[in-house]
């Protein structure tokens, strides 16, 4: 029935787009290890030799007699060392299989299977005996692979293969291994670090832990020291000094290496080869972690409890494992333990220290396998449309055109209701309407044969009655009580659904109001599948909480005295229970969307264990005898017995149906009606054929109206319903569909209207149909459902996370040369709905190769079109662009006019060349790879990353670097405070200034000066070009009036001493921030004025 389909069919079907519906998990291909996907990590490369020297000893004991029958899919291995996996063909493959498993972690480190049994004792036979047998059980459960099972032997030498300096520890899987000695530390001290995933989470843990008082040091991530409690893991040490620190979300960053960041000379198609590898998101972080892991005794992993925060404990493990106190490898791995809660408080925090377990690395797993599908999939398509269609068209209204494996059918589903809407052609349709007065009161019955579109039908019905003067029998009368069920416990998706229906807020404001919320203690973890409370989850506690509340505390006083209610139906995912308060908020003490966002969610709690509510339902049925079938009407109302959960929470603010109440019932008393009671129908003295009636003088009269109505198009989304459509159809998880919604709006293919309806703009309709006109399947959700099921497949252990990955890639590789190829069709839409570059625009600067005006397009994003030649220059984002009186670049062989770019606050300008700031020789790009310090290029990566927009930075300084011969000619002086140089400004006074090339650093000249020049003579020292200075007369410094003066300004103590330095900011709107004193000079106050 989906509209879209229809038209692929009517055009001619395209071949790749069949494959929309494929199973991931269906492939009887035998895996083959993805070599080329090399995965580097950089926050340490210590040497843990000691690890591999320790695991292969245990590794080769256990082989033979536990490779024989492991056949995992996920390639776990037990605690006794068995070498589970992937089946192998004979020595030659298996040592292949050996190598190629050092770089299946996304760290570049070696996998689970070599070497991580390191130190562990065998447990017996009966304990092999036993993995033997959940080995068996989980071959069952694999779905992966459908090759005949096969028994080789390993020679237990062949583990020898394994590098000998490995970037780091390996560290096992997902198996729940303990402290083999309970005796650890006995009757000594040990240290224990608490590593939790926000600064905030980590404050309260250390108020949960402490029983008294502890210190704190450190700003950014501070570290709270005290000692006690006792360890549950070592609980005969003599004493236990804990530490607890954070991190700030991901350690690391995915992405692809410098090679591959040029959206210019990288082919898009080579991205799905591409290695990718993870980068610390900031340095500082990882040297942190390893200077508070050094030495400790166990580590204790607090992120939250999701896949995320698993895929965050293997980060931090990765950076400070290997740095703990004695053994290595697997023997340090038993000294690691999870903290599974899902609030803040006190006492939940004790609970989750006195029942540790092991962090999930399969969850971790899959969160790497979705990261590398986004980035390598999201990257290739983006990059490709965006450069393609802002090379041809000029008002796109966005800076780019991004592709999202779950982005994409998102918009699909708007577009597909507008499709809807558009198409629908409205039909008049008849229907009866049985009108009834009695005691006053007049009702109206609904016709039982609900509508026709034959309108003499109808009205021969009409005449019918008016021919042999119809009468109208009561045929039934039944009252009954009906319950309406109190809500399931609420979880994300409810709580995302519930904020744009009842409060008006989006479910990405939502998300973020309950993450803050949650992060002050006020509720519990708002990122949540579970619609059902766990048994050991204190449901009158929590009431308790909230008897004070002037709100609802007598309420749930009410409701403690009877006895509250079990939670109704519902799922318990086992990943955290439902969204619940934490505590309570006195009236005042939040304000804006948090405090509406906890009011929501504090009434839906106590909503969700109070009893239901009980209504009592009248419904009368009405014949008219002389129409036979056709003449069956009813009238329904309900009034409220009990109202229950009602008192505290009403349903219609959430807008969904109550499960067994009836809502076509409106709230209303019905008269009496005896059953076979006779109400006379009659004509009215009106002229209308189109109705009969009785005299008023009877007691209960009724009439019989024809009416005519015509059907109506469906609404436009609201986010409720899309949140519906992308929970049924699997497209994102419920703590990334807020993600998902935001980006579709943030890139302009999508509008927010009122009522909250999503409307597709016209880029967004364009992309969309363009998608299916080529390949159905990028649009339409079953792709992305299928990929997510594997990814949980992942998390679960019933699928290996290289083999998910590189069938996926090979599927949408197909897809993307397949799109590349027929491009046209989609350029078809584009050239219908948009401009083309050489139709807008006016003429700005002249090329420097056909001396032709170029054209400017203000974007976004900004740029400059040769018309002639078809070529496209893009330019700096960030600042303002404008013309320069016909100056040609100096650099050779180039000779473009030049422009000035203006950036900053307060402004600066410099001379930009178009050419040269989309050559690769004149790139900034390469300033970053020049750094010398390792966490200096790797922060200034980052930064960039962040900056840039449709493949080119945000240009916050100077858009040339300061070899070009532009930037040299004007140079004066080096920044002391930066890499970069001082160059007088572009626009030559009157007032004169000169501005840093790296920094928001401006130098007022005097305004005494009254002509600058710049000579070709430079500074034998420095290489900074001479300055000749004029003053004004009457106003020089100089001794004897003079007023010519020719210097070095670095080394001028005259100008030196009447400059005034500012420090001003990147930022894109003016600051609001002082003056500064200047070189030698006085500054004061606001206006930061100094000596002239």
């Amino acid at each position: 029935e989906n509209l879209l389909t229809k038209q692929d069919t009517a055009k001619g079907s395209v071949s790749v787009g069949d494959t929309a519906n494929f199973d991931l998990s269906a492939s009887a291909a035998v895996f083959q290890p993805a070599s080329t996907q090399t995965m580097v990590t950089e926050p340490s490369k210590q040497d843990s030799s000691n690890a591999k020297d320790s695991g292969n000893t245990g590794a080769n004991k256990s082989v033979k007699k536990g490779g024989e029958k492991s056949n995992k899919p996920d390639g776990k291995h037990s605690e006794g060392g068995k070498q589970g996996g992937k089946k192998q063909k004979g020595m030659d493959s298996n040592k292949k299989q050996k190598n190629n498993d050092r770089n299946d972690k996304p760290d570049g480190k070696p996998d689970d299977s070599g070497n991580r049994q390191g130190g562990k004792k065998q447990k017996g036979k009966s304990s092999n005996k036993k993995q033997k047998n959940n080995e068996r059980n989980d071959d069952k459960q694999s779905t992966l692979s459908n090759k005949p099972k096969q028994n080789i032997k390993q020679p237990a030498n062949k583990s020898k293969s394994v590098d000998a300096t490995p970037l780091a520890p390996s560290i096992p899987p997902n198996v729940p291994q303990q402290t083999s000695d309970i005796n650890y530390g006995k009757d000594e001290r040990i240290k224990v670090l608490h590593v939790a995933e926000k600064p905030s989470i980590g404050l309260a843990i250390a108020k949960g832990l402490a029983k008294g008082s502890f210190d704190s040091g450190g700003k950014g991530l501070p570290v709270h020291t005290f000692t006690g409690p006792s360890f549950p893991k070592a609980p005969n040490a003599s004493k236990c000094t804990h530490k607890v620190t954070s991190v700030a979300g991901h350690v690391f960053n995915v992405d692809f290496p410098s090679q591959y960041q040029s959206w210019d000379s990288v082919d898009p198609a080579e991205l799905f080869d591409a290695p990718i590898k993870k980068t610390p998101c900031k340095g500082s972080v990882v040297k942190h972690l390893q200077d508070e892991a050094r030495g400790v005794d166990f580590i204790v992993l607090w992120n939250d409890c999701d896949r995320e925060g698993e895929n965050i404990n293997f980060e931090v493990l990765d950076c400070c494992m290997h740095l703990m106190k004695s053994g290595g490898g697997s023997s340090n791995y038993d000294r690691v333990y999870r903290a599974h809660f899902s609030a803040i408080n006190p006492s939940d925090i004790i609970k989750a220290y006195n029942s540790l377990g092991k962090p999930d690395k399969n969850q971790s797993l899959s969160v790497d396998a979705r990261q590398e599908l986004d980035l390598k999939v999201g990257v290739a398509f983006s990059r490709f449309q965006t450069r393609y269609f802002q090379g041809r068209y000029g008002d796109l209204d966005s800076a780019v055109l991004s592709y999202g494996p779950c982005q994409t059918p998102t918009l699909g589903f708007c577009v597909q209701r507008h499709i809807d809407i558009e198409t629908f052609k409205p039909e008049p349709y008849w229907t009866l309407e049985l009108g009834l007065l009695k005691r006053g009161r007049m009702l109206r019955a609904t016709w039982g044969s609900g509508r026709s579109f034959n309108k003499n039908k109808v009205e021969g019905l009409v005449t019918k009655c008016v021919e042999e003067n119809a009468t109208v029998r009561v045929t039934s009368r039944i009252i009954r009580e009906k319950k309406q069920g109190r809500p399931v416990p609420l979880n994300t998706v409810g709580m995302l659904k519930a904020c744009s229906k009842a409060l008006g807020i989006g479910p990405h404001a939502a998300l973020k109001t309950a993450e803050s919320l949650y992060l002050s203690g006020y509720l519990s973890y708002p990122r949540t599948e579970s619609t059902a409370y766990p048994k050991s989850f204190d449901i009158a506690g929590t009431l308790q909480q909230q008897t004070n509340d002037n709100r609802w505390g007598n309420y749930c006083s009410d409701l403690l005295r009877q006895g509250h209610t079990k939670s109704r139906g519902g799922v318990d995912a086992g990943d955290h229970p439902p969204i619940t308060p934490c505590r309570s908020a006195r009236a005042g003490e939040l304000s804006g969307d948090m405090a509406r966002v906890y009011d929501l969610v504090v009434r839906h709690f106590i909503a969700s264990v109070s009893h239901d509510a009980v209504w009592r339902s009248t419904r009368v049925d009405f014949e008219i005898e002389a129409l036979g079938d056709q003449g069956k009407f009813s009238v329904g109302g309900k009034e409220i017995i009990t109202p229950g959960f009602l008192a505290v929470l009403m349903h219609k603010e959430y807008g969904e149906d109550a499960d067994d109440g009836d809502e076509d019932d409106e709230e209303r008393a019905i008269p009496e009606f005896e059953e076979g009671e006779i109400i006379p129908l009659m004509n009215q003295s009106s002229n209308s054929s189109s109705k009969v009636g009785v005299a008023p003088s009877v007691p209960c009269w009724g009439t019989l109206i024809l009416k005519e109505r015509m059907t109506t198009p469906p609404t436009y989304l609201t986010e409720s319903e899309l949140i519906t459509k992308m929970e049924k159809h699997g497209i994102g998880t419920d703590a990334s569909i807020s993600t998902h919604i935001e980006n579709v709006l943030k890139r302009n293919y999508c509008t927010l209207e009122s009522g909250r309806r999503l409307v597709p703009s016209k880029l967004g309709l364009v992309l969309a149909q363009g998608y299916h006109v080529i390949d159905s399947s990028l649009v339409l959700p079953q792709v992305r459902s299928d990929i997510e099921d594997q990814c949980n497949k992942i998390a679960k252990g019933l699928a290996n996370r290289e083999d998910v990955v590189k069938r996926a890639i090979d599927i949408f590789r197909g897809k993307f040369d397949f799109f590349v190829k027929h491009i046209d069709r989609m350029d078809v839409l584009f050239s219908s709905s948009f401009a083309k570059l050489e139709d807008i625009g006016k003429p700005f600067t002249r090329c420097g190769i056909t001396r032709r005006y170029l054209q400017f397009i203000p974007g976004p994003p900004a740029r400059l079109y040769n018309k002639f030649t078809e070529t496209v220059y893009p330019l700096p984002a960030g600042g303002t662009i404008k013309q320069w009186t016909g100056r040609k670049c100096t650099a050779p062989r180039c000779d473009f006019e030049l422009c000035l770019y203006t950036v900053g606050q307060p402004p600066r300008t410099f001379p930009l060349c178009p050419s040269c700031f989309n050559s690769v020789d004149w790139s900034l790009s390469t300033e970053v790879q020049n750094a010398a310090n390792p966490v200096d290029r790797d922060d200034a990566n980052k930064e960039k990353q962040i900056r840039t927009i449709a493949g080119k930075a945000l240009t916050l300084e100077c858009p040339l670097p300061d070899n070009h011969p532009l930037i040299e000619e004007l140079t004066v002086s080096p920044d002391p405070d930066s890499d970069g140089v001082f160059i007088v400004d572009p626009h030559f006074g009157p007032k004169w200034r000169m501005v840093s090339t790296r920094a928001p650093t401006i130098v007022y000249l005097p305004k005494s000066i009254e002509k600058l020049t710049v000579l070709d003579k430079t500074d034998e020292v420095l290489g900074c070009h001479l300055i000749k200075v004029e003053f004004k007369p009457n106003e020089s410094p100089l001794s004897g009036g003079e007023t010519n003066y020719v210097c070095s300004f670095p080394t001028d103590d005259v100008l030196q001493g009447m400059v005034r330095l500012y420090h001003g900011s990147e930022r894109l709107k003016a600051p609001q921030c002082r003056g500064g004193r200047g070189r030698g000079g006085k500054g004061r106050g606001r206006s930061g004025r100094g000596r002239r």
